[in-house]
């Protein structure tokens, strides 16, 4: 119990189904999963923060699991969406499975589980039979999930994605001794689906519990995790190390406590250390740059994490536009880059750089007087970077706002 009133005190539990089973039950060595949908190729932070949970329960003494939904994820889980989820295809389902298989092993020591095992030998007359008869549709119909699809419309499909979690939860529960599922606080119907098919095909006295936990969302409500181009996530090529760096450096005072607890694995006492050096003088952001160093070192590894740390206290130096070539260079070899061989537009370049989603909002932003080139205020929309703009006919960088910095390396032919 001690473990878990860690976790409520540093705000992590959003909810757990019966805290009456933690105190009469023995549930120390005992197996605690995380479900994973592989709809992307790649995880994103509010996925680390789900491993990083599950890694603080490892810590504790219990089995960690990773289920991921290569059954699920053909499915789709309506959770927090307000239409049909695009179905994906099976190839790209399977690549993602891989994909995402990868990142979790890398952060963590989770047996991983693919829950297509669970179904690939099973007809729909088998789980009609023995998983749909078990749960009332008006039971399904209480739950937030699917209540709140009814006025735009939910397919059958969707609407069976609660009773495979279910039935998920049932395999490894009866086979594997995982007593424990977390998951988002936006799981909680899928979660008690699954304790209650546990208790129709157990009894009463199952040791089955859910355990929610609270999102990720900023002081103003919103989801964290969201930069203005998108999901901050784990894959390097999709956001760079120091991207996420910069994100999490950017974090709201408001958050950071909040963040330090959830994304770290510091010790309470040692966040408290680390926000009372924050209040001496905020402007510096001292508990920002531990929360992103930990969080980068964590997931990418301490070179990189090392790397994010140098450039950027040297990118926000007021000499920075002083140093000489090869000093800038050096600094600048961690932000987001694209290689040219001939001229190309300043529009062009930011969005090959992915600093705009598109040629208008890269104009929108000349004309706000948000780019430099090379320190340089760039006013012309239909400015030509060309070999004349390069520092030591090598490279030129440009700066987007205040802390956004991108590398156009010019390579000969």
């Amino acid at each position: 119990m001690k473990f878990f009133e860690e976790l409520k005190s540093q705000n992590i539990i959003n909810n757990i189904t019966n805290e009456n089973k933690l105190k009469i039950n023995k549930y120390d060595g005992c197996g605690v999963y995380v479900g994973f949908d592989p709809t992307f190729k790649s995880l994103h932070i509010g996925n680390y923060y789900m491993l990083v949970t599950l890694n603080k329960f490892k810590l504790a003494g219990f089995k960690t699991y990773a289920l991921i939904g290569g059954a699920t994820g053909m499915i789709g889980d309506p959770s927090g969406k307000k239409a049909e989820r695009k179905t994906l295809d099976i190839k790209i389902v399977n690549e993602n499975v891989e994909s995402i298989s990868k990142q979790i092993a890398n952060l963590t020591n989770a047996k991983i589980i693919n829950n297509f095992d669970h179904y690939k030998s099973m007809n729909i007359l088998t789980f009609l039979r023995d998983i749909g008869k078990e749960i009332n549709v008006n039971y399904l119909l209480e739950k937030e999930t699917i209540k709140t699809r009814l006025s735009t419309g939910i397919s059958f499909t969707e609407f069976t994605y609660a009773l495979m979690q279910a039935y998920d939860f049932l395999k490894l529960y009866t086979e594997k001794d995982i007593y424990i599922q977390l998951g988002g606080s936006d799981q909680w119907g899928n979660i008690t689906t699954g304790i209650e098919l546990i208790r129709k095909k157990t009894d009463d006295q199952n040791k089955a519990i859910g355990i929610t936990l609270n999102l990720l969302t900023k002081a103003d409500g919103t989801k964290f995790g969201k930069s203005e181009k998108g999901a901050i996530y784990l894959d390097k090529n999709i956001t760079s190390p120091y991207e996420m760096y910069q994100f999490l450096v950017q974090t709201d005072d408001q958050d950071i406590e909040k963040l330090l607890n959830s994304l770290t694995y510091l010790s309470i006492k040692k966040i408290k250390e680390i926000i009372e050096k924050h209040l001496i003088n905020k402007s510096l952001k001292f508990a920002q740059k531990q929360l992103a160093y930990h969080v980068v070192c964590d997931i990418h590894g301490k070179q990189e994490a090392e790397k994010c740390l140098n450039s950027s206290s040297g990118l926000f130096t007021k000499d920075f536009d002083k140093l000489n070539p090869k000093e800038l260079y050096k600094m600048l070899s961690n932000v987001p880059s694209i290689n040219i061989s001939s001229e190309i537009s300043i529009l062009d370049a930011l969005v090959q750089l992915n600093a705009c989603p598109s040629k208008s909002a890269a104009r929108k932003l000349i004309e706000q007087n948000s780019i430099h080139l090379n320190g340089k205020l760039i006013t012309d929309v239909y400015f030509i970077i060309k070999k004349e703009s390069l520092i030591s006919d090598k490279f030129c960088y440009i700066k987007k706002g205040k802390k956004n910095f991108y590398l156009v390396n010019w390579s000969c032919q």
